[in-house]
């Protein structure tokens, strides 16, 4: 009788070591074939997977994230929130959830919460893109009209890589919007002159040198953008500054 009581009872342990393993196992392959469909863009697939994979194992970071993150994708933000915070506290301090979940409030125009936490993780030694979040951060203080706040972050990031296009365009732009039209000439030069195709910092400066009565130099910064980006809506519109800064001359 003891001997079959142990042989019942190694039986047992192996079948529920077996099941652990399963268990474990299917959760993992929701996982990746989110990813699959994650690859593809086909979001709706990828829910249905990861809500499968994070009932199996609600308590992975991972999971949680990627659940989030497929919210995000299908635009429901308060959802994606609910799972980036859920995946915080499984694992708190996660550069990487953190920037995400800043990006989310950027989205949902949570201009302060959203500056704060790219500010958290610009500091966080362990985050391999801090531009990135001081980008995140100054575009979150000029949509909530704090554009000196703005400044100080773009100018920041130029710190880290001083001929960093989006940093300088990002910064000239708000330069534009308080006026200081000779800063953001400045800065939207470099730009062109880094990278000649970048048409939105052309179309910009165009209107810098509009402002500074520089009519004869904007003619031709529009021009320019006319010619590179013949038939889109950005061309159109660069005929039509040209018009204005012609007319009479």
């Amino acid at each position: 009788m003891i001997k079959q009581y142990v042989i019942i009872l190694l039986i047992a342990l192996l079948l529920g070591g077996c099941a652990g393993k399963t268990h474990i196992d299917l959760a993992q392959s929701h996982y990746k074939m989110a990813q699959s469909y994650i690859a593809t863009k086909d979001h709706t697939g990828a829910l249905t997977e990861m809500l499968q994979a994070v009932k199996i194992k609600p308590d992975n970071p991972d999971y949680q994230a990627t659940l989030a993150m497929v919210y995000f994708n299908k635009q429901a933000y308060s959802k994606s929130e609910q799972h980036y915070k859920k995946s915080l506290q499984l694992r708190p301090n996660d550069p990487n959830v953190q920037n995400n979940l800043a990006a989310l409030y950027l989205n949902m125009q949570r201009w302060d919460d959203a500056a704060a936490l790219f500010r958290k993780v610009a500091d966080n030694l362990l985050f391999r893109y801090k531009t990135r979040a001081l980008l995140g951060m100054g575009v979150a203080y000029s949509h909530g009209g704090k554009n000196m706040q703005a400044v100080l972050a773009f100018n920041e990031a130029l710190k880290e890589y001083p001929n960093n296009v989006s940093a300088l365009f990002l910064l000239a732009k708000t330069y534009y919007d308080m006026d200081k039209f000779d800063l953001a000439r400045q800065r939207l030069e470099k730009v062109v002159k880094i990278n000649p195709d970048a048409g939105a910092a052309r179309m910009l400066l165009g209107q810098c040198y509009m402002q500074l009565d520089q009519l004869d130099i904007a003619a031709d910064a529009f021009r320019e953008v006319a010619n590179r980006e013949d038939g889109t809506e950005r061309a159109n519109q660069a005929r039509e500054y040209l018009q204005l800064v012609t007319a009479g001359s």
